[in-house]
């Protein structure tokens, strides 16, 4: 089976659209995880990057480029194909049999928030499907409903289902892990996290509530930094790269971003790529930004190549420096 995942969501961040999360895990295993029925996934996508993966029991590869002759999918549909596999998004028909589903695509990771508890528990449902089980890892707090546990839950942790902890993750004592909850692979967390995706290599250490929000690979939050996921007025949210409004939402943070102790970050904001955070912010903050005091400056060039370097260097990932380079410097997708 071969399909191809093309196409964005908004706000821009240095990691590739497929490799994006929800429902648990990334965009091409939720396409694999969907065909797995089919055999070995092949998944041609633009831009390939070396990122951990954590889906079990199902084959698949991952290769640059995308085929002409290949059927091709918007990256905003692909979660659709855990509802069905005759699907009509955005525009295009992907027909393997079965009812037609219709959908719209997800088109900024607002959209993916406010539906990641649902696709996760279709994802969780289809991996107990396939006879894999849930929790392999190191558990030994309290878990209620279906959690996919790869990692280790330490004592004096609550987990409530549907989450993800993946491999090399922790849940820390004392924490309260509400629906929704991914630590992907490598990530650590500790106070309470609800509908929150943390990538790879994040780390949450300290006191603080993550609500509704999205995190990138490589962030590290200050201890007492929290993020709002509800206006006092209860009125509706709107962030500035959707032309939706939302609930409840809370900031999408971008890959490598610092926050120093006691941040506070409003709802919906966009926290763009290699900034650094301090006090409370009001505001999106763009890529390669020093935000302190309400006032937004732009990051030396030289001191953030070597903060990326030493960001990478610490998790032994110095391999992903030329492709974080590329993306974050040279590639003016900011």
């Amino acid at each position: 089976m071969e399909i191809a995942l093309t196409g964005s969501i908004k706000p821009p961040l240095a990691t590739p659209a497929p490799y994006l999360i929800i429902g648990g895990f990334r965009l091409v295993e939720v396409v694999a995880l969907s065909l797995c029925d089919y055999g070995k996934v092949t998944i041609y996508v633009d831009k390939r990057v070396d990122l951990p993966t954590s889906l079990e029991g199902c084959r698949f590869e991952i290769r640059e480029g995308v085929p002409q002759d290949v059927p091709k999918l918007d990256v905003g549909c692909a979660p659709y194909l855990l509802k069905s596999k005759n699907l009509a998004c955005g525009g295009v028909k992907f027909d393997l049999g079965g009812e037609i589903y219709v959908a719209e695509p997800l088109n900024s990771l607002a959209d993916v928030l406010e539906k990641n508890v649902e696709f996760m528990k279709l994802a969780l449902n289809r991996i107990k499907a396939l006879g894999i089980e849930l929790m392999k890892g190191d558990v030994r707090g309290e878990v209620r409903g279906d959690v996919y546990i790869r990692g280790k839950v330490y004592e004096y942790a609550y987990l409530e289902g549907p989450a993800v902890v993946g491999p090399q993750s922790s849940v820390l004592p004392f924490t309260y892990i509400r629906p929704g909850t991914v630590l992907y692979y490598d990530s650590k967390v500790r106070d309470e996290a609800k509908n929150a995706l943390l990538d790879a290599y994040t780390r949450k250490q300290h006191g603080g509530y993550l609500g509704d929000t999205y995190i990138a690979p490589f962030v590290n939050f200050g201890a007492g930094t929290t993020v709002s996921n509800l206006k006092n007025t209860l009125g509706a949210i709107r962030p500035s790269y959707s032309s939706k409004s939302y609930k409840k939402l809370g900031p999408v943070v971008g890959e490598f971003v610092k926050t120093a102790i006691g941040t506070l970050i409003y709802g919906g904001k966009y926290i763009g790529p290699l900034s650094h955070l301090y006090g409370v912010v009001d505001r999106d903050v763009p890529p390669l930004s020093i935000y302190k005091g309400g006032e937004i400056i732009p990051m030396d060039r030289d001191k953030a190549v070597e903060y990326l370097r030493r960001d990478l260097e610490q998790y032994g990932r110095g391999d992903l420096f030329p492709f974080y380079y590329k993306a974050l410097f040279e590639k003016s997708l900011f």
